[in-house]
């Protein structure tokens, strides 16, 4: 029985990433960017620890040369720009251009609002069970 549920999950699972996939393909696409480059901003977006080239490249796996094309093509289409980090001369960081990158925030607030609605569903003891086995999962690729 077990053995059921658990492949429920993964195909579940599988699914899930495949729609992730397409939809952030199709959102990069409709904004004239490609889907690593969206994914890229994503991560600027949801992390605060993340403002630097080689910030990105270690969340990503990316190469530091690859993520340099990355924030050159988000630095040309409005979304990132690259200002002195007043830490480290040497470097620089990079900030978002909320004006730009807001849109895009936007375009996914029908995704969020369709997880909102799902979790109304479930109690929070619930919800942490959820979380934490997605938390686990995460870094899986």
């Amino acid at each position: 029985m077990a053995s059921s549920h658990g492949d429920r999950i993964q195909r579940a699972f599988q699914v899930a990433l495949v729609n992730a996939v397409l939809g952030n393909d199709r959102i990069a696409r409709e904004s004239g960017l490609v889907v690593t480059d969206t994914q890229a901003l994503h991560l600027l977006v949801l992390r605060d620890d993340i403002r630097n080239a080689k910030q990105l490249s270690d969340a990503t796996g990316i190469s530091t040369s690859t993520v340099s094309r990355v924030i050159d093509r988000l630095e040309r289409a409005g979304y990132v720009r690259r200002v002195p980090d007043p830490e480290d001369r040497r470097s620089a960081r990079l900030e978002l251009e909320m004006t730009k990158v807001q849109p895009l925030v936007d375009r996914y607030a029908e995704y969020v609002s369709h997880l909102e609605k799902v979790n109304a569903g479930y109690t929070d003891d619930q919800l942490d069970l959820i979380a934490g086995y997605l938390e686990k999962t995460n870094g899986l690729f």
